[in-house]
Order: C-alpha cells, then structure tokens, then sequence
C-alpha cells in the first residue's frame, strides 16, 4: 500500500484508505485493487455492500486482495459465498540475500544508473511503456512528485547499452522491507540478460541496505529471470478474489 500510495490524488486515480483500502485507475498500470480490509465480523456483509456500491460508481470489476492479517478472519469464505472463489495472487517468489550470486556477465558497455532527476524519470518511463505495452504517465507524475532526494524510499534504475535505454526497474524501500518493481525490457532487447542484471543488481542494493531477503511478484514470462537469480516459489498466505458487476 505504500506504493500504490504515490499514486493519491493524481488525476484519474479515485483512493479511500481508512479500514478498508482500494483504488481505481481505470489503467492497466497502476490498476484497480482492494488491498485491504478491517472489519468487524458483525457488520462485514453490509460493509462489504457499501464498499462494492461505492467502487461500482467507477468500475464493473476490481480485484480484492484478501491478506492473513485481514479482518474478519473468515473474509475469504465469505467472499467464496458470494460467488468470488480465490487462488494465490500471483507468482510470488522470495529470496534469500545472504547467498546472493555473482552479477550475470554482461558487455563492458552496459551500466546501470539511479533516476536522479526529471530528465532520466521521463526515460525511465519511456523504456517501460515500451517494454509493457501500457500507457505510465500516471507513474511519471507519482515518482517526479515523490522526488529523488535521500528521503525518497521510491527509488528507480535505468540499464544502458552504451547510450541506449535498454531496461527498467523500481526498488521500494519502505514498512520495514524492500522489495523490486516494474523490472521492463523492450521486446528489442529482451533474452539478453538485461532485465536479469537489473534485477540482480537491485537485490545487491537491498543488500547493502541491510536486509537478509526480499520478495518480488512476478509476470509468468519473467518468473525463469527471476529463479536463475535465486528467487522460489513462495506463499505468503495472500489469496486473490474478483469482483464483477453483476448485470
């Protein structure tokens, strides 16, 4: 949620962040989510009407992320009740930094560089629409109101093959943990171990910030990227469930 909330109050984005937790961006990138609920057992079933009602004046489907700290403990069955049956939320994958492997071997003219202003912000955005297809101006008005300075805990990386943008990652540093996002190649240069050293070499960053693992979620095309790195299989206890309006 400490992501997503670099997104609050941009245009075209609707949040409410109180005992429950939601957007809607009505774009592929950040994208739509419950990520949060804390309800009392005895008003859930009215609460979850509300919730939905409100969403439903933006969007005809969401997906509700329901965690193991969630409340009501029993969020999950009730949702499966209502017709929205649950599955693991994604590819999650964990690693364990102290093992950490040598960086994959790359040309002498390939270099990796922090986002360090709006210029490289503006590029960093570039390469990623290229490499997911999606439209992120929303991400470049997020991450240039965030900033770059030593208080910024949102912190993005460019690979160059000598002057050329070839990929793209995000490390958030924040709640206690940190983690890798938006790792993007261009189809132009993929298979050629530019998202892999990216990677690699914001896991040695989360290193050298003192923590001993990290986790990433993982797009099903990327995930054999990741496993050569060190990532597993890992479930967090998170399940997802969708929503859709019903006609």
């Amino acid at each position: 949620m400490v992501y997503t909330r670099l997104f609050a109050g941009l245009p075209g984005m609707t949040m409410y962040d109180a005992e429950s937790f939601w957007f809607v961006s009505n774009k592929l990138a950040p994208g739509n989510a419950i990520l949060r609920t804390r309800w009392e057992a005895s008003l859930t079933e009215e609460r979850i009407d509300a919730m939905l009602e409100q969403i439903g004046q933006y969007i005809d489907q969401i997906d509700w992320f329901v965690f193991p700290d969630d409340q009501p403990a029993d969020l999950g069955k009730r949702l499966e009740a209502r017709g929205m049956p649950g599955g693991p939320g994604g590819n999650w994958l964990w690693a364990d930094l102290t093992s950490l492997g040598a960086s994959p071997t790359m040309p002498e003219n390939f270099r990796i560089e922090q986002v360090r202003d709006d210029q490289m912000l503006a590029e960093w955005v570039r390469v990623s629409e290229a490499g997911t297809g999606e439209e992120l101006a929303m991400f470049y008005d997020a991450y240039a109101r965030h900033g770059y300075g030593p208080d910024a805990y949102s912190l993005h990386y460019t690979g160059y093959l000598d002057d050329t943008t070839v990929t793209a990652g995000t490390l958030l540093n924040a709640g206690g943990c940190a983690s890798i996002y938006d790792i993007s190649t261009p189809p132009a240069f993929r298979r050629q171990g530019f998202g892999g050293a990216i990677t690699h070499a914001l896991m040695r960053e989360i290193r050298n910030r003192g923590y001993a693992d990290t986790w990433i979620w993982s797009s099903t095309m990327a995930k054999r990227v990741y496993q050569k790195l060190g990532y597993v299989d890992a479930d967090f206890g998170l399940r997802e469930h969708s929503w859709h309006r019903r006609s």
